[in-house]
Order: structure tokens, then sequence, then C-alpha cells
């Protein structure tokens, strides 16, 4: 099949696309137009703290269970091989400790933003040195997750590139600001099933185009696509088990113990027992979500031989190469390639609302109700929406700086987790952990970890250095002996007959 012509969607396509973006939207009005109508900012910002254990744990799925994630690890594992799955070595204890240390003592407290922790253990300063971090981390992430999905769409089927961003972020936008908490988890539910349909769908039918388990086996095999545990000690390798088995713990407990998206779930729970019960449940559907993506990954080695097309995809990026493999194997099925996209924008659109929601959260109670205490419950409600309008534009503007680092998404944002997570982490791991640090000192630490971080972050992005060990380009490398063995043969066969017939023709003419 000739790569350079593009895929088109079915109207049908269209039509399911369409039905993601209107059932979002729909939960949003449901919600601001039943119960309370989202006019307290606890109703908005917490969900009247009412939720109970399944969908806050679906929601927490959600949040970080990005296009990145569906887009980013197919496309490493395509690449780089298998070693990226290790990473789920880290999810249990990157949840166990969340659900039986950090979630017990943010409950308890009874507060909105993890982050009026740091001030209750330390100061006013740590706490808005705290946001400000937050802040800085997730208005980026948030660029990467809305870019992500349209540029990969834009790069295989011509779709409109900053219309699909421009679309993907207004709805956004307006579900979270209409609908209030209640509404941004109960479209990650939603959301969270059309993911997880959508990667089945591709897998099934990769699968059965490509000749099979046993022949996507074969060839993941001889691609040399399967990874051993690679206990390497190197710091600059791109991944091994240390740097995901062990380092991803930290990054989970960034993500699962103290990032306010995540934490503002949990405090939306009934019980504490609710949100405990939450996290647990967030284990085995974070490994099924996993596996999905790398074994996506695989089947794409499998059908293309891990053949480099960037070039007649006009992009650089391999992430580009999962739109095309989806609509490569689900060409002929309609509705199927618009069940995956509208997979890929509900991880977007879970995570972004996310986003926008914790971070109104921490504006209002961070930064404005401390210098406004009078403020009267209809303007802190009002103002609340406002702030998570402004932070859905502002999504739209970082997604353009995304257009601009031209790196592989999964590496961006992991650079940006890693970065920033690492020193929050640290901060609050300082307050509860070390009853004898001060405020100078947890300010101290967080900038001397950010100054690092960066100094460490930046400059891979500068040089492109990934301490990437090559793979074979395609199977046909691995294959190689296969080949060589079938032409020695043939060659062989060839000389024999020839000499074969040589000889007969030399006794004739002896005769």
């Amino acid at each position: 099949m000739d790569l350079s012509d593009q895929k088109h969607f079915t109207v049908v396509d269209y039509v399911i696309f369409a039905v993601l973006l209107a059932a979002s939207m729909a939960i949003g009005l449901y919600y601001a137009l039943s119960g309370g109508r989202q006019r307290t900012t606890q109703e908005f910002l917490m969900a009247d703290r009412s939720m109970k254990c399944l969908p806050v744990s679906l929601s927490l799925i959600a949040s970080f269970q990005s296009a990145v994630a569906i887009i980013g690890v197919p496309a490493e594992i395509y690449t780089h091989g298998t070693q990226y799955w290790f990473i789920g070595c880290a999810y249990f204890l990157g949840l166990l400790i969340p659900a039986h240390v950090f979630i017990p003592v943010l409950y308890r407290l009874r507060i909105s933003s993890a982050y009026q922790y740091l001030e209750m253990r330390f100061s006013k300063t740590v706490r808005i040195c705290g946001t400000l971090t937050f802040i800085f981390q997730m208005v980026i992430y948030m660029g990467v997750c809305v870019y992500t999905p349209a540029f990969a769409l834009n790069a295989v089927t011509g779709f409109e590139l900053w219309g699909t961003v421009l679309a993907t972020g207004l709805v956004c936008t307006l579900y979270t600001t209409l609908g209030g908490l209640k509404a941004v988890i109960w479209t990650d539910v939603f959301q969270t099933v059309v993911m997880f349909a959508g990667q089945l769908a591709v897998i099934v039918v990769g699968v059965l185009r490509t000749g099979g388990v046993s022949e996507v086996w074969r060839k993941v095999w001889e691609g040399n696509r399967i990874s051993g545990l690679d206990l390497n000690p190197d710091p600059t390798e791109r991944h091994t088990f240390w740097t995901l088995g062990v380092g991803g713990i930290f990054l989970m407990l960034s993500l699962y113990g103290v990032n306010q998206a995540q934490v503002q779930r949990y405090l939306s729970a009934r019980t504490e027992k609710e949100a405990v019960r939450s996290c647990y449940m967030v284990f085995p559907s974070l490994q099924l979500a996993l596996a999905l993506s790398c074994v996506m990954g695989l089947v794409m080695f499998a059908r293309y031989c891990g053949e480099d097309h960037s070039d007649k995809l006009g992009s650089s990026s391999r992430d580009a190469m999962v739109i095309y493999f989806v609509m490569d194997m689900l060409q002929g099925l309609p509705g199927l390639p618009g069940l995956f996209v509208a997979c890929l924008f509900s991880a977007a659109l879970s995570t972004i609302s996310s986003a926008f929601n914790s971070l109104a959260t921490v504006t209002m109670e961070d930064l404005i109700k401390p210098h406004f205490p009078a403020m009267t419950e209809a303007r802190a409600t009002l103002l609340s929406k406002a702030l998570a309008m402004s932070y859905g534009l502002l999504c739209l503007a970082m997604a353009y700086l995304t257009h601009l680092m031209g790196d592989s998404v999964l590496q961006v944002a992991l650079k940006i987790f890693g970065m920033v997570g690492g020193p929050i982490l640290g901060l609050f791991c300082l307050g509860m952990f070390f009853p004898w640090a001060n405020s100078i000192g947890a300010v101290a630490g967080l900038g001397a970890g950010l100054t690092l971080s960066f100094w460490i972050g930046v400059g891979s992005i500068v040089t492109r250095s990934s301490g990437t060990r090559s793979l074979p380009p395609d199977c046909r490398v691995a294959l190689l002996s296969d080949n060589t063995t079938a032409a020695i043969q043939t060659a062989l066969s060839n000389v024999t007959l020839r000499s074969e017939s040589l000889r007969q023709h030399t006794l004739s003419q002896a005769q």
C-alpha cells in the first residue's frame, strides 16, 4: 500500500467523532442544570464531596491516560522495543503509598487544594511556591495533550490541525466551565470506556490482518522488539529497569500522591475509605491500559517491521505512524477509524478537563481567596468558572508552543513531569516525614530541585540527547539469516543444476 496516500474518514467515522463531543457537552449541560446547578465552590470544584469510588477510580485513570500515552507508548514500543513496559512494575508501590500515606493526611484535613497543607505545615510562602510550580507544570502539559491527537490526525488524514485543536479545546472548556468537577468525573468515565474500546478494536483487527498472534510474535521476536531486563546503571540510557521500575515509582507518587488533579478526586469521595478504595481500583486498570498500548505497538511493528515512513507522512515524528497504522488497519471498516479517533480525543479531553478544573481550584483557593476572605460564595463560584475558561484558552496557546518543541510527545511529557513533579513530591515528603524541617529549608530545597532538574531536562531537549541504543531499523535485518539461508540454498541448487547440465553436455560431446 502506498504510504504517501492520505487516509480518509467516512461519514460514519465523522458521526462517531461528533457523538463523542456531543456526549461530553451533554454531560456538562446536565450537571449545569441539575442538582445545585454549580452555584457553590464546593459543588463546582469538589463535587460536594459526594462521589463513589467507581467513578472516582475511572476518572483517576482517565486524567493521565492521555493521548500522550495512547500515541506515545505504541510509538515507543515500535521504535525501541518493550523496555518501557517495565514501568508497570512501579504501579504497585506507586499506588499503595498514596493510598496509605498521602490520602489519609490530605483527606482528614478537609481541604480543597493540596497546597493548603503546605501552609499548615510550613508557611504561606511555601504554599504559593508549590502552587505556582504546579500551575507551570500543568499549563505546559495540557498543551502537549491537546496538540498530540490533532497533530497526528493532521499528518495522516489531512484534518485541519489548528481547527481540530480549537474544537477540542473549546468543547472541553465549555463542559468543564458549565458542569464543574461532577461533569469532569462523569465524562472521564464515559471517555475511559471509549479509550479501551478504541484500542481493543485496533489490536484485534491488526492481529487478524497481520496473520494472527503467532505471526505477530514471530516478527516482533525476530525484529528484536522483545526487551529483556536491562539492569544497566547508566542514567543516560533512554530506559532501563532502574529508570522505569524504580524511578517510575517516584513518577507515580508525584502523579497519584500529590498532584492536585488527582488529589481533588480523592477529596471529592464521600469517605476516606472510598478514596482509598478508588486508588486500589486504579491498579488493574492502569496495567490494562499499559498492556493495550504496548501490544498495539508490537502489532504495529509486525505490520511495518519498524520501517520509517515519517518522510512520506510529512512529519519527522514516529507518533504520526500510530495514526497511519490505525487508518491502515481499519480501512474498509466504517466507524472503526472514527472509534479510535474518538478514543484518542477522549484521552485528550479527560486530561485537559482535569487540568482546567484543578488549575481553577488552586488559583482560587491558594492565590485569590486568601486575599479576599469576604468574597461571597456566588462571586467565588463565578470567578472559578471564569478561571476554568481562562485556562482553557491558555491551553490553546500552549498547544502552539508544543508544536515548536518538536520532540517525541512521550519524551516531552515525561521530561515535564520529571522536571517539575519530582521537586513538588520532595516538598510534600519533606513536610510529612521530617518534622524538624522548616519553611526556609522547604523553599531552598524546592528551588535547588527545580534548578537541577531543569538543567538536566532542558539540556536534554536542547541537545536532543536521549541515550538511545538503536535497534535494527526493520525486521529485514533480523530476518537476514533466514533470507540468506534461502538465497544460499537457491544458489547451491543452481550451481548443482548447472554442474549436472555441464557434465551431461561434456559426455555427449565425448561420445
